[in-house]
């Protein structure tokens, strides 16, 4: 059964998205995809609605295919994830952490 997380995140005040995008492909895409419990990871913009009216309320949307939700878990006690989510946490105010199996 695929499982996957989902970070629906915004970025802190003063945060500039080129610079957090720019820290997603050198740091935390190569330290995150080494990680066995991880079978995919992407992190997209958000630049609107669908349908146009409002303003989202987060920034960016990251999606996590793992292989357990346990072993994702454990693997985010490893110190190279611990210092990975300090300097992510520089960027990004957390609005909501989400998991579950997808229904195939």
């Amino acid at each position: 059964m695929t499982h996957r997380v989902y970070f629906l995140n915004k970025l802190r005040p003063g945060v500039d998205p080129a610079d957090y995008e720019e820290w997603i492909r050198r740091t935390d895409y190569p330290v995150a995809r080494r990680s066995a419990a991880i079978r995919s990871y992407d992190v997209t913009r958000i630049e609107g609605t669908l349908d146009g009216n409002g303003v989202p309320t987060i920034s960016y949307l990251e999606v996590i295919e793992v292989t357990d939700i346990e072993e994702y878990r454990a693997a985010g006690t490893a110190p190279e994830f611990v210092a990975l989510l300090e300097e992510w946490a520089t960027y990004v105010e957390l609005d909501e952490a989400l998991h579950g199996p997808v229904v195939e």
